[in-house]
């Protein structure tokens, strides 16, 4: 069975941790802290050792070592005037994964003023369980779920309900399913022409092959709730996501991973 993901969460006394949120990263001397131009610094996220958090853990090709850095304008810098989202590809500077290869030099960073930084609180790893939704035609098309009577449909109902009951609570996670809380994210990231009608599910919308294909590409690298603990807030209770492919992720290509985030 493929592995579903990592849960990350507090670790406890004796537990091994495998990254940090919050606090301040260690950079490599020859890397500045990341920025968003014309807009100010970004706020650090999260650290994850990719040594612990390898392809037979997370079902990710991770490196088999080095640490993942992540970054996200917060709004501190600007007064919160400004927004990183999908729909606008010019807030993409706005997020950032950093890969530090083992041995490489690093030191520690004092956080960048406006900045405040986050809590830090250290992370432990632990297998995830995902149950998908039942919400893409590709999954209720073969149980014989028309879409004309998808939302009346006992079996659709009883079936999404437990699973939102399970997934109601956000987590920080590595690999498997997206805990998603406002729709599909892979669908946030993904590149659709503005042809193609991702209203149409049915078999007579011409690029619905086209729409699950894309959309199939992008898979959760990681995503991090709202954390009482390292005092992070993202909207209402929302959760930060960063999605990449399997060519990017093959060829370290972080730096093309997609954010995208989420609230209540």
């Amino acid at each position: 069975m493929k592995p579903s993901g990592q849960i990350l969460s507090a670790a406890q006394p004796g537990d091994a941790p495998v990254g940090f949120l919050g606090g301040e990263p260690r950079l490599p001397k020859t890397l500045d802290w990341p920025v968003w131009e014309g807009h100010g610094p970004l706020s650090f996220v999260a650290a994850l050792d990719c040594g612990p958090l390898s392809a037979t853990r997370t079902g990710l090709p991770l490196p088999t070592s080095g640490t993942l850095l992540f970054f996200y304008f917060d709004g501190q810098a600007d007064n919160y005037q400004s927004w990183v989202s999908p729909s606008e590809p010019e807030s993409r500077p706005g997020s950032r994964i950093l890969y530090v290869p083992a041995g490489t030099p690093v030191q520690p960073c004092r956080t960048p003023r406006p900045l405040e930084p986050y809590k830090q609180v250290l992370l432990h790893a632990e297998p995830a369980v995902c149950f998908p939704m039942i919400e893409t035609y590709e999954m209720y098309g073969p149980l014989g779920i028309a879409l004309e009577t998808l939302d009346s449909d006992p079996m659709y109902a009883e079936f999404n309900d437990a699973v939102r009951v399970l997934c109601s609570t956000s987590k920080h996670q590595m690999g498997g399913l997206p805990n998603n809380v406002q729709g599909q994210v892979e669908y946030e990231v993904a590149d659709f022409p503005p042809d193609w009608d991702l209203g149409d599910w049915t078999p007579d919308n011409p690029h619905r092959d086209d729409i699950l294909a894309e959309a199939s590409r992008w898979e959760l690298l990681a995503q991090f709730a709202s954390d009482d603990d390292a005092d992070m807030m993202w909207g209402d209770a929302g959760c930060l996501y960063w999605l990449t492919t399997a060519e990017d992720l093959a060829a370290r290509r972080f730096d093309q991973a997609r954010f995208t985030w989420q609230c209540h």
